[in-house]
């Protein structure tokens, strides 16, 4: 199992790829902070803006662009990274070699699964810390943490790493890159459709579908001030996706040829 965990971890910082799936991340995260310093100063105040767009908006700070750095792009970069990451073997046709020197099939897995994971991490502390250091930047403020700050930005990791073994299990089924990128990016945006469809059925003030989805409960999370019963529900959304995942995942790689 060590001498898969070192292999995996090897090829994970030999990848060209983690690197510019980070650069990507960082990149996309720059442009968004940008482009809303741009409207600000583009708007006399934040009336005019309102006037304008409907709406106010708040002059980002430290705070609340690191909390907006889960409900970005980076769910797309890390979709794009874990499927070319986790479907090297099976494209370039080494992991033969791999189970050809006695290695089971859980330890393969298991190895897999933890550098993806430790992958999925430090492309996520990356990613919160840069965005943490463009709001002091760009906008000069550090800002307040706001109710239950720390709370929800666990439960955002937590939704994030259950993206991550979604796209991770969807990789170890598919084996294919392109088609792994393809359906770890759509499946998750037709779960969202189908619960919108679901709630524009049922028309009911007291159940909303998507809150009980990823891309929903990210977008409560990612609020100023989160109530600690939404906190709660992003910790328990969160593992219970990642549990199913994740099992389903091991299943998968096991029952396969």
């Amino acid at each position: 199992m060590m001498n898969l965990l070192r292999l995996e971890f090897r090829r994970l910082f030999r990848a060209k790829s983690f690197y510019i799936c980070t650069v990507i991340s960082l990149v996309m995260i720059l442009i968004s902070a940008a482009t809303t310093k741009m409207v600000l100063n583009m708007a006399s105040s934040a009336e005019e803006f309102g006037e304008a767009f409907g709406s106010m908006l708040q002059t980002p700070t430290s705070f609340s662009l690191l909390k907006s750095t889960a409900s970005s792009s980076l769910t797309m970069v890390l979709a794009i990274f874990l499927s070319i990451f986790v479907t090297e073997d099976y494209t370039a046709d080494t992991i033969k070699n791999i189970y050809a020197k006695g290695h089971s099939r859980e330890s393969v897995f298991a190895a897999k699964y933890l550098s993806a994971t430790a992958a999925s991490l430090m492309l996520i502390l990356i990613s919160a810390l840069f965005s943490f250091a463009a709001g002091k930047v760009l906008f000069g403020e550090v800002g307040t943490a706001g109710e239950n700050y720390v709370g929800s930005v666990l439960a955002e990791l937590v939704i994030l790493l259950a993206y991550a073994t979604l796209y991770f299990a969807i990789a170890i089924a598919l084996k294919k890159t392109g088609a792994s990128i393809a359906a770890s990016i759509l499946g998750p945006l037709l779960v969202t459709l189908l619960l919108t469809l679901g709630d524009a059925a049922i028309k009911s003030d007291k159940v909303n579908l998507q809150d009980y989805w990823l891309d929903g409960r990210l977008a409560i999370l990612t609020q100023a001030n989160v109530a600690g019963k939404e906190v709660a529900a992003g910790f328990v959304i969160g593992v219970i996706v990642l549990l199913v995942a994740g099992a389903v995942g091991f299943a998968v790689n096991r029952a396969s040829e």
